[in-house]
């Protein structure tokens, strides 16, 4: 039984980026544990406040959708703050986690235009410096990466998914209500859904996600 850690920078990531894939983990017995890096409320960027509470209830119906039953807000960052964050405790505190989980694989968001996902992703590499995190480490996408960071053309894992699977991510990143009403533009579970099918037409099925092999230690 394989165990997977997924290290979100915001409540919604993990679903962005492997929904389809966490479904399929447990449909076969393995555990997933997700770890949201940024809590609190904030404002959008449209300048719609956001209440950190009512996140926390989203990403509870979300994760129930999913049926992932072991997640929690770390709180190791406000939302959209992660730049002011101490650098070395963010990295101490993704080793404590690791530590703690004893996971076969670890699951970390690519970095793009937000900085919480930079800080996540560079912290989590610097987790894995030599003598260091032993665990297999791997890097999902969400839609928005494309356009600042090209993504990886080399160590793609592909996680196929059938209508239902799609379904499931769809409907869990709807829960998200606070991220998407109202607002006309930005990554959204329709970018979501076409991401799927064009990652499913690459491989020849109907939906699927892509993780990155970053790093790979040999048992």
């Amino acid at each position: 039984m394989a165990r997977h850690l997924i290290l979100a920078p915001h409540h919604d990531d993990a679903e962005f980026g492997l929904g389809i894939a966490i479904q399929g983990w447990l449909a076969r017995g393995d555990s997933v544990r997700v770890v949201i890096a940024a809590t609190g409320s904030y404002r959008r960027a449209d300048e719609t406040y956001i209440d950190g509470t009512l996140r926390m209830e989203e990403t509870s119906l979300a994760m129930n959708i999913l049926g992932v039953t072991d997640w929690r807000a770390a709180g190791w960052f406000q939302e959209n703050g992660a730049l002011e964050a101490g650098y070395g405790e963010l990295v101490q505190r993704i080793e404590k986690e690791i530590a703690e989980a004893d996971p076969t694989d670890i699951y970390v968001c690519l970095p793009s235009f937000n900085q919480d996902h930079r800080a996540l992703y560079d912290a989590t590499v610097t987790a894995f410096r030599p003598g260091g995190v032993t665990a297999c480490l791997h890097a999902y996408e969400y839609p928005g990466n494309g356009w600042q960071y090209p993504v990886p053309q080399v160590g793609r894992r592909y996680h196929p998914g059938t209508d239902g699977a799609v379904l499931g991510k769809i409907n869990a990143l709807r829960a998200h209500r606070s991220q998407f009403e109202g607002r006309a533009q930005g990554v959204n579970p329709d970018a979501a859904h076409a991401l799927a099918a064009v990652r499913g037409a690459e491989i020849g099925v109907a939906y699927a996600e892509v993780t990155f092999l970053i790093r790979e230690i040999a048992r």
